[in-house]
């Protein structure tokens, strides 16, 4: 069977599409920064490796992967590695200019192929996405052409066989109207409070940042072992903040955008208060930390799988 090489970090849309085209997923861990491990993706390739996976940044930590070193790996192996920079891709390009990026695109010989969300922070409609490739041989293998089927002749470049051409317009028309200028300046406002909002963790005596990188997803977890992380972000639901919970280390993350960077100042003064309570708060009536915790604490993960299934059913049955 064919598979693709993810870390620990990827992002959960790897796996569906694993479901969907029958694809072994090898999942590899990341190092304390919360990056893939070259050296464990080095040790699982093998013959039947088609793809490796890496993320510009990644969703759960903002960092970015060493896509430079993957790059590396692919073209010894003669495989493809896709780059997923659907949170990066409208911000990383644009701040070559304040700080060091780490190459992560086409410049990357072995980087084959790339997806970026213009309905992120290319600030367009919900539903639009970008993927790009290296070579037009490569693309091809998207398509699907028909030619003996008694409708006519028929082509379709993607799993959806039918798009709204508004979207397509109205995502033209996000592009057009913002255009290079915009989204610097835009990316440019989100790295200055993404730097204000590290430094305002890293300042909090019993929460720490991880990884480096400075992007537009800002994670911490407890540096004490006898703070819960869950139990933080009860409090912070409390005083109405809504935070990502992270599992594999257990963290919380704050992603930046046009819409809530002014709030970062109120975000770290609230944080401030509420560690002020953790050390003798085992937990808040009605707070979801027991739930993460027990879901976090199943070793039998297939368990917890079907735990979502049900709630799925529930969420989209009828009345």
């Amino acid at each position: 069977m064919c598979c693709r090489i993810v870390s620990l970090s990827a992002h959960a849309a790897v796996y569906k599409a694993a479901e969907y085209f029958k694809i072994k997923v090898i999942r590899v861990p990341t190092d304390e920064n919360g990056q893939v491990c070259v050296d464990a993706v080095r040790k699982v390739l093998r013959f039947q490796t088609i793809l490796i996976y890496a993320s510009a940044p990644t969703y759960p930590h903002g960092v970015i992967d060493p896509i430079e070193e993957l790059s590396s790996l692919a073209l010894q192996q003669k495989c493809c590695l896709h780059v997923d920079a659907c949170l990066g891709g409208f911000i990383l390009p644009f701040l070559q200019d304040l700080t060091h990026v780490p190459k992560f695109d086409f410049s990357l010989p072995g980087v084959t192929s790339m997806s970026l969300d213009t309905h992120k922070y290319g600030c367009a409609q919900k539903g639009s996405s970008v993927l790009l490739y290296s070579t037009t041989v490569l693309r091809q293998f998207q398509y699907t052409s028909v030619a003996d089927w008694s409708g006519g002749l028929y082509i379709s470049p993607t799993t959806a066989g039918s798009r709204s051409g508004g979207l397509i317009a109205q995502t033209w028309a996000a592009l057009l109207y913002l255009g290079r200028e915009g989204y610097q300046s835009l990316a440019h406002d989100i790295y200055k409070s993404s730097i204000k909002l590290h430094r305002g963790i890293a300042a909090i005596d019993g929460l720490e940042v991880v990884g480096e990188h400075i992007t537009m997803v800002v994670a911490w977890r407890c540096s004490r072992s006898t703070w819960n992380i869950y139990t933080l972000n009860d409090v912070m639901s409390s005083k109405g903040w809504r935070l990502a919970v992270l599992q594999n280390p257990s963290a919380l993350h704050f992603c930046i955008t046009p819409a809530n960077m002014s709030s970062v100042e109120d975000l770290i003064q609230d944080l401030n208060i509420a560690v002020e309570s953790l050390e003798s708060m085992r937990k808040i009536p009605g707070g979801k930390a027991p739930i993460y915790g027990l879901a976090h604490g199943l070793p039998d993960r297939g368990v917890v799988k079907e735990l979502l299934r049900d709630i799925q059913d529930m969420m989209t049955a009828s009345a």
